[in-house]
């Protein structure tokens, strides 16, 4: 039986954080099958105003799981400033067990406990076990996958020079995730993800929310 998912992500980053779910689950991007709010490019205010209706709509169309997703979107070069990141885009992992104003994954977290106790009308599923996946890549969900190509250095950087790197350009369309970063995805290896989960703490973090509820998500489905 397919998995139901819903992604509440900015534009066309659902497609990579796709198939990079289904590497982490160890299924085919076939056997994930994914709703979505589409609203391409209306950033991180529709995604945070929007997890509400997000979380409510996937919920009751009974998906294994939810996916709220977006960029840090920091843009200092930390190697020029010396700095340890964007003072208005604060790095989640750079302040472990405390809630910061401006963390985009701090707000996103507090917002999903909000809704939590309000998915309740689901038999045998509540929504305080439902998996709620958070993904804040820093600063960009290509940082990730320049990572995997051996640039350890490259998160320090602004995402002009992230984006020129991976892409050519500074900004990317469909027809560039497509043809670039979902190859790049798809060739992962267990080492690869071994490794990036030692040079990356956002993805870490993001690794070990998938491993901690994949039992859950590939279990059979109990209400659809």
């Amino acid at each position: 039986m397919p998995i139901l998912a819903g992604f509440h992500v900015e534009g066309n980053d659902y497609l990579i954080l796709h198939a990079l779910v289904a590497k982490l689950l160890s299924v085919s991007e076939e056997e994930i099958n994914v709703d979505f709010i589409d609203a391409p490019g209306r950033g991180w205010q529709f995604v945070l105003e929007l997890i509400p209706k997000a979380l409510k709509r996937f919920y009751g169309r009974c998906a294994q799981f939810a996916l709220i997703g977006i960029d840090n979107d920091g843009n200092i070069d930390l190697d020029e400033t010396g700095v340890a990141e964007d003072p208005k885009h604060p790095r989640h992992e750079n302040h472990p067990g405390t809630a910061i104003m401006g963390c985009r994954y701090c707000m996103i977290a507090q917002a999903v406990s909000k809704v939590r106790p309000q998915l309740n009308w689901v038999a045998k599923k509540t929504g305080t076990h439902w998996p709620i996946l958070i993904a804040v890549p820093v600063e960009m969900i290509e940082t990730w996958l320049l990572i995997l190509q051996g640039m350890t250095h490259i998160q320090r950087r602004p995402r002009g020079i992230q984006k020129q790197r991976l892409y050519g350009k500074p900004i990317a369309t469909r027809t560039d995730v497509l043809s670039i970063a979902l190859p790049l995805v798809r060739s992962i290896t267990e080492q690869d993800i071994v490794g990036l989960t030692e040079v990356s703490a956002s993805f870490r973090d993001f690794h070990q929310q998938i491993a901690g509820v994949q039992a859950i998500i590939c279990a059979n489905a109990d209400c659809w």
